[in-house]
């Protein structure tokens, strides 16, 4: 994949996210791909559908939105800096986010996102 390529498939990705579409959210995904966050480790398309399903529950207006250096790519990797953005609980928040992703073929194998928790 070039680097043009996975830019362009992480957009896609934060596309489908922000409408909370969650099998063109997953369909970015390996079967067997691994997404770790603060909230865990995600191993497997199935524990990555329902992790995003709970995410999209709760938190059903948050959005990504793209910030700082943005995405810098090279060959199957990509590092994206962001914010998401919403609501819980009645408070409006911003959390700065920066995401590691490592592809294999046209899908994410390897997810790793860091950000503060509320």
């Amino acid at each position: 994949m070039s680097k043009e390529e996975l830019i362009d498939m992480m957009q896609k990705f934060k596309d489908a996210y922000n409408k909370k579409d969650l099998e063109k959210t997953l369909s970015f995904f390996a079967e067997d791909a691994v997404f770790i966050n603060p909230n865990g480790e995600f191993k497997g398309k199935e524990k990555i559908r329902n992790y995003f399903k709970w995410v999209f529950e709760i938190n059903s207006d948050q959005k990504i939105i793209e910030s700082g250096v943005k995405i810098i790519a090279e060959e199957d990797k990509a590092v994206y800096e962001h914010i998401l953005e919403g609501i819980v609980e009645g408070m409006k928040y911003q959390i700065l986010a920066l995401c590691i992703y490592e592809s294999k073929g046209d899908k994410f194998q390897h997810v790793r996102s860091t950000y503060d928790r509320l």
